[in-house]
């Protein structure tokens, strides 16, 4: 139906609060972004892409700050769960997990690390995984040790030249096999983490117009440092956040059925990450090292809990019951 001047305007529908903080951070990393490019650093034949000046030394500062939010929490959680399976999706935040899992409700942990070689690291203190079998996809498990573990590097066979990374089904084939066997094994996939990726049919490969080398701008830009070519403005920040949103998605499809066909086989299998990314929220991008903001370290925390092998219930108050009726 046409409106008509006099029809009174259609509200917008209340923020959240949890909306509310994320706009507003937003707002101020928009704001930050166009600052940081007023001193843009420029690409030179043979040099390195240098993140701007100004960014540089805010990151400094927060790495010298303390942590924001509440204590981590994620390896004591894991102490408690006897789980068989761990899935770490790498990079893989909290709310926009919560936002594309349509099929789980979603809850949240608390990392102790920014980015992945603080979060080895943290691990192998802790010795959180201490006995397990630890299947990885992310070449940083090769260069910090995630504690006493077999470590099983996939990424040294299925490394693919053409994706720019390591898809998510040998590590979930290879894992799933240990899991059988007996193992207690974690399961570290490189996605969401860029470069981003999505299943077309029945083939994996990089999200079209989203954010992967063979989708840049300029072809020298290839080969730099996504902190900074973010950070410089040489990537824009809505594309990049797009393209982050389908890449959980796509982690989630893979683990999501990953967990399913395990707990299906009486295993119990937690789903979670390392640690978060960022788009400009609090002035940063991507996920640098030691700067612990909430999207950065709160996780997602999801657990498959293991088929019942309970006696079918057989009559109408067993029944009833299942469905949450106290009798009269």
């Amino acid at each position: 139906m046409d409106r008509t001047p006099t029809d009174p305007p259609v509200a917008a529908p209340p923020r959240t609060s949890a909306a509310t903080d994320r706009h507003g951070q937003m707002i101020l990393g928009t704001a930050l972004a166009k600052a940081w490019r007023l001193g843009r650093e420029e690409l030179s034949a043979g040099g390195e892409l240098a993140e701007p000046l100004a960014y540089r030394a805010w990151k400094r500062l927060w790495q010298a700050a303390p942590a924001v939010g509440r204590d981590p929490d994620l390896f004591e959680r894991l102490d408690a769960t006897d789980w068989d399976a761990l899935v770490l999706l790498d990079a893989c935040r909290y709310d926009t997990l919560g936002a594309v899992a349509d099929d789980a409700v979603v809850g949240r942990a608390r990392s102790p690390a920014s980015a992945t070689p603080g979060f080895l690291a943290a691990a192998e203190a802790h010795g959180v995984f201490d006995g397990a079998t630890y299947v990885s996809g992310n070449p940083q498990s090769g260069e910090h040790s995630p504690g006493d573990v077999e470590h099983v590097p996939v990424y040294e066979d299925h490394w693919d030249d053409d994706l720019a990374t390591v898809p998510p089904d040998p590590i979930f084939e290879a894992a799933g096999s240990r899991v059988r066997e007996g193992e207690r094994v974690v399961a570290h996939t490189l996605q969401p983490h860029y470069p981003h990726l999505a299943r077309t049919g029945d083939r994996t490969a990089p999200i079209p117009g989203g954010l992967h080398p063979r989708y840049f701008p300029e072809e020298r830009l290839r080969g730099e440092k996504l902190q900074a070519l973010l950070a410089n403005g040489y990537l824009d920040l809505g594309t990049a956040r797009r393209s982050y949103e389908r890449s959980v998605r796509f982690a989630w499809e893979t683990a999501g059925r990953f967990a399913a066909d395990l707990a299906a086989d009486g295993h119990r299998v937690v789903v979670s990450a390392d640690h978060g990314e960022l788009f400009g929220e609090w002035g940063f991008v991507e996920h640098p090292m030691g700067v612990s903001v909430p999207p950065l370290v709160d996780v997602p925390w999801v657990v498959f809990e293991p088929r019942s092998g309970a006696d079918p219930a057989e009559s109408v108050g067993d029944r009833l019951a299942a469905l949450g009726y106290a009798e009269s």
